[in-house]
């Protein structure tokens, strides 16, 4: 039951990349799948971390709109990062509003 207890807490890939997908329409990019999120768990009960794939085209402008989310630089020209969970966790809650 301990990997339930960890779901509850933290929020799911899918969550986290249908929020990031709500994201991109929202700056008008129409990639069906703009993102790939993936759960990297961590040992000894610590959080786990998020791998995040940009998978749309238009990089750019989602790169910079997670940047002021995020409030910290993501690598210019990357299509992939990791995010902390209390990251993903703001991510999901700020499109919960």
């Amino acid at each position: 039951m301990a990997g339930n207890t960890t779901s509850t807490q933290y929020p799911q890939a899918s969550v986290l990349e249908e929020c990031l997908k709500q994201l991109a329409i929202e700056i008008g990019d129409v990639t069906p799948k703009p993102f790939r999120v993936d759960v990297v768990r961590v040992h000894g009960g610590k959080p786990p971390i998020y791998s995040v794939v940009i998978r749309s085209p238009t990089k750019e402008p989602l790169r910079k709109k997670l940047e002021q989310l995020l409030n910290r630089q993501l690598t210019c020209g990357i299509s992939s990062f990791m995010l902390k969970a209390d990251e993903a966790a703001s991510i999901v809650s700020g499109a919960q509003r």
